[in-house]
């Protein structure tokens, strides 16, 4: 009698660890013995089929330094409530996250997204700027230009109230994208 339940578990373990082992066996004989395919890449085309185009935004702010063991608190996905503070260049910055709910003109709604060696990585409620289907290849490339390590001329101007955000404008160059692409047009 106690030898059916021993069995029985014994049983349930082997089958449970099979199918993760079939899988791996699959995968490993895929790698040897599959044939090679090539599949062609395209660039990132940020548009969205029922919306339109746009142009995809990642923003300094969104990645803070977070010595301060209250951030550190914060799981992925956990939403959470920024307020910001202008910086010395009077660009926005993170000064404090909280779970608690906040309001002002100064506190964003959003989620944390990484936690990784003192930094913390955060999601804001926008990353896409939509713009007209015809200028949208010059947009992104303007941005893309504008937005590198090397050469940082573009940013967003955001409206903030009560924890709502609204895109307003895209900068590059300290001219908005219409002005920016019309300027552009012009020098060709």
């Amino acid at each position: 009698m106690k030898k059916l339940p021993i069995l029985i578990f014994v049983l349930v373990a082997l089958a449970q660890l099979s199918v993760p082992a079939m899988l791996a066996w699959g995968r490993i004989q895929t790698l040897a013995h599959g044939r090679v395919w090539k599949f062609k890449t395209e660039p990132v085309d940020p548009e969205d089929v029922v919306r339109g185009r746009y142009v995809a935004l990642r923003f300094a702010a969104a990645t803070i330094s977070s010595h301060d063991e209250a951030y550190q608190k914060f799981a992925a996905g956990t939403k959470v409530y920024f307020v910001l503070k202008e910086d010395a260049d009077g660009f926005a910055k993170i000064e404090r996250i909280s779970e608690k709910p906040l309001s002002g003109d100064g506190v964003i709604i959003g989620e944390i997204s990484y936690f990784l060696d003192q930094e913390e990585g955060v999601v804001f409620p926008f990353n896409r700027f939509w713009v007209t289907e015809k200028d949208a290849p010059a947009a992104e490339k303007a941005y893309r230009e504008n937005s590198q390590r090397t050469k940082q001329n573009a940013y967003m101007t955001v409206r903030v109230r009560n924890g709502d955000a609204a895109l307003e404008q895209l900068y590059i160059d300290n001219q908005p994208l219409a002005d920016y692409l019309r300027a552009q047009a012009a020098k060709k």
